[in-house]
């Protein structure tokens, strides 16, 4: 069975940055991507839409009205999803990803 558990220390370190005292809190969220084949292009779109959602999830504390927390949600998301992609360690999602999904998805063995 193919799952990763995202864990989203960056949202932590955003959260930390912004907050007054020294609690760090940590979520995690597990994606589960075993009915997905990730040779095809749908199958790697539609993982990415999930770990984009769950980072989305994760730093789902930040997103906020002002402007200062704004950014520090979108970055939150944004590093969270490049280090789930990257804990995934499949070429096809990771050149996807870094392609702002205009990439091709390649079958490979």
């Amino acid at each position: 069975m193919k799952s990763i558990q995202f864990l989203a220390a960056v949202a932590a370190l955003a959260v930390s940055g912004i907050a007054a005292a020294g609690s760090r809190d940590t979520s995690s969220v597990v994606v589960r991507y075993d009915d997905l084949n990730l040779n095809s292009r749908a199958g790697v779109v539609k993982l990415h839409k999930r770990l984009r959602n769950a980072a989305e999830s994760v730093c789902g504390k930040l997103n906020s009205r002002i402007l200062g927390l704004n950014d520090a949600y979108d970055q939150c998301v944004e590093d969270a999803l490049a280090n789930s992609v990257a804990a995934v360690g499949n070429s096809n999602l990771s050149n996807f990803h870094a392609s702002k999904g205009k990439g091709s998805v390649v079958a490979s063995n």
